[in-house]
């Protein structure tokens, strides 16, 4: 009776599982978003096209800053002009996994155009900003100096 008067309801073990992730949610979301900065920063200092709400060069900045305060999440987009730079970026890296989830513990990227936007159209894409040259980063909890380093070294290849 309890499930169809209020719904599905966790197995005990999935519960506490749940309670131990949400006891330490805060902890984590500081140190996924103070990397998402830093890599954010470290890419626009670079000339790289990066696209991140906590950088004052963001469109979405004041709204991002009103909403969120410090914290502006933990994705960021890089544009790095074909392709085929963007495959060799992602091929070079050695910590980030290619992967299309969100919210891993790890650090994540892909190529939206040829993994989440693989059937949308071309006007589709166009509408999402989704273009051939651009990479998705999510950013997980690592030390945030490794994934400089490994993020730059990427760089320096493509």
């Amino acid at each position: 009776r309890m499930v169809t008067d209020y719904g599905g309801c966790m197995a005990p073990m999935n519960a506490y599982l749940t309670g131990i992730g949400l006891d330490t949610l805060a902890l984590r979301l500081d140190r996924i978003t103070s990397t998402a900065q830093q890599l954010a920063e470290h890419f626009a200092a670079r000339g790289v096209a990066v696209n991140y709400p906590g950088l004052a060069s963001s469109p979405y900045h004041e709204v991002a800053k009103k909403q969120f305060g410090n914290r502006y999440g933990a994705m960021l987009t890089l544009r790095l002009g074909t392709k085929e730079k963007a495959f060799d970026f992602i091929n070079h890296l050695h910590y980030a996994l290619n992967v299309s989830n969100i919210g891993d513990a790890r650090t994540l990227v892909l190529h939206p155009a040829t993994t989440i936007f693989v059937h949308a159209s071309e006007a589709e894409k166009a509408a999402a900003g989704v273009t051939d040259d651009l990479v998705r980063i999510n950013v997980g909890l690592e030390d945030p100096e490794d994934l400089l380093e490994d993020f730059q070294q990427a760089l320096q290849q493509i």
